[in-house]
């Protein structure tokens, strides 16, 4: 599973640099434009790890409802992703991420590929987007996926930004992150 993740990463590496820099026609300047990014973000759990993971929890304590012995278990949910993103006409985006999910003893690993479209002002925009791909549970098999994030939020600047977004179903419910753009 590692193997699949650090190959695709390594993938889209790779893929960046065909697009790293691209000369904006329309500026009297002929600025070297930023239009590629790779970011990592931290942050809650899907909805999908959410359910799934609390399903799992009320089974195991009904498992062990009748045991002599109360076990208190200590659980920690967390959700991070790394990614690649190119934007054409700086509002139009396309890219790639991988997420990871633990929601003890749950984990999801999604594949996803994605659209995003921003709008606002030279440092403030506001961003959604639509991912389609794959959830992979290590000990359960390989689903369709895809996800939304409804609202995104970013702080914009030259060489990198920083931004928080909220997501349905299948990535962190919230997120923070940053990038660097190239």
């Amino acid at each position: 599973m590692k193997k699949i993740i650090m190959t695709f990463m390594l993938i889209s590496f790779a893929f960046a640099g065909l697009f790293a820099q691209e000369v904006d026609a329309f500026e009297s300047e002929k600025k070297v434009k930023n239009n590629n990014e790779v970011y990592l973000t931290v942050g809650t759990v899907s909805f999908v790890g959410l359910f799934s993971g609390t399903f799992l929890a009320i089974a195991d304590a009904l498992a062990n409802y009748n045991n002599e012995e109360k076990v208190e278990k200590e659980t920690f949910a967390f959700s991070c992703s790394a990614g690649y993103n190119h934007f054409f006409w700086d509002h139009l985006g396309l890219g790639a991420f991988v997420s990871y999910e633990s929601f003890q003893p749950l984990n999801l690993i999604t594949l996803q590929a994605k659209v995003t479209g921003q709008y606002g002002w030279e440092h403030f925009k506001i961003y959604h987007a639509v991912s389609g791909g794959v959830l992979i549970v290590p000990e359960g098999g390989v689903n369709p996926i895809f996800d939304v994030t409804v609202l995104g939020l970013k702080a914009d600047f030259e060489r990198f930004n920083i931004f928080v977004e909220g997501n349905f179903p299948s990535t962190a419910i919230l997120k923070a992150g940053a990038s660097f753009k190239f």
